[in-house]
């Protein structure tokens, strides 16, 4: 098991999506809250926001991910019936 390094500049698609749902299992976001799609890309290399965006729509594509409209903007959040496989993928390569 071994972290993903974000800050290299060949990140695999894999590797950012296990980073984003990371993100987002540890902001709790479906749990007990959701985050903005403006906030998706925060903290992340500015090199690789485009990238993220892209990763949470194929992550919804997947079902790992939910969006709904929220104000002025879409939310985020991790689809709660999917949580254990959520977890097994990002076991893989974080310590939960």
């Amino acid at each position: 098991m071994h972290m993903v390094d974000i800050k290299k500049k060949d990140v695999s698609t894999e590797e950012l999506e296990v980073a984003l749902l990371y993100k987002m299992f540890i902001m709790r976001a479906g749990i007990k809250r959701h985050i903005y799609e403006s906030d998706l890309p925060k903290g992340f290399p500015s090199h690789l926001r485009k990238d993220i965006m892209n990763v949470a729509k194929e992550l919804n594509r997947k079902g790992f991910l939910v969006e709904f409209p929220h104000g002025k903007e879409h939310a985020w959040q991790l689809n709660l019936n999917r949580i254990d496989e959520i977890r097994k993928k990002i076991e893989k390569f974080y310590t939960l």
